[in-house]
Order: structure tokens, then sequence, then C-alpha cells
């Protein structure tokens, strides 16, 4: 057996994101998805997170890729080593205590709307 392979992506995050398709998504692609803790903004004002990806054969992370529109965000990914991926949780939003959950997303859907509003005064520019 090969050793697995790394990737990262910096994704801006987008509201209305359904984590767990995303999460499904990943897992049918042969791909297991976690997200690299903290959220960091850009000089660009977007707020972003960062997905990392552990993958038998990069074949799988392009079929990943493929599963989403290029806006999605998905597109840029870069080798990293597997401790940065060890950093990252998995998104099983179902998993997370319900009063947490509605928190949490709400808060990066918060962060998505954001993006949004900062993307329109960027290209207003």
């Amino acid at each position: 057996m090969t050793d697995p392979l790394y990737f990262a992506c910096g994704w801006v995050i987008r509201p209305d994101t359904d984590y767990d398709a995303l999460m499904h998504a990943a897992g049918e692609c042969g791909c297991e998805l976690v997200a690299v803790a903290p959220i960091n903004m850009t000089q660009q004002g977007l707020a972003v997170m960062t997905f990392a990806i552990r993958t038998a054969e990069e074949s799988n992370l392009v079929n990943f890729i493929r599963q989403y529109q290029p806006e999605m965000g998905l597109t840029h990914w870069y080798g990293v080593p597997e401790s940065y991926y060890e950093q990252g949780t998995p998104l099983y939003v179902e998993l997370i205590p319900e009063d947490i959950r509605t928190q949490w997303l709400a808060g990066l859907n918060a962060y998505g709307k954001h993006n949004d509003e900062q993307r329109k005064k960027l290209v207003g520019n």
C-alpha cells in the first residue's frame, strides 16, 4: 500500500453550506476531510476556513473537487505534511450536540454572509 497523500485548501466560507454533505461527498470520493482551526481573516477582510484532506490517490481529490462548481471555492489545493492534517477535526455536524450545533452553524453562516457582502464591496472597487 502506498503512503497517503495530504492536501489543504483555504476556503472562503460560504453562507448556507451543508457541511454534512461536504463530508459525505469527500468520503464517497475516497477522501477524509477535516477542518483545521482557527478561522482566519484575509487582508481583504474575508473569513477563511482551511480544509485538509487525506487520500490514497490524487485522482480522489480531483473527483471530490469536481463535485462542486468553481464558485464554491474548493479548487486550489496544495500538498501538506501529515502533521498538518492531524491538527484538523472532521465536520460531522450531526454528532455535535444540537444546542452547540445551532450556534456553531449560525456563526459559520454569519461568516459566509459577511464574506458575500465583502466580495460585493471588493468587486465594486
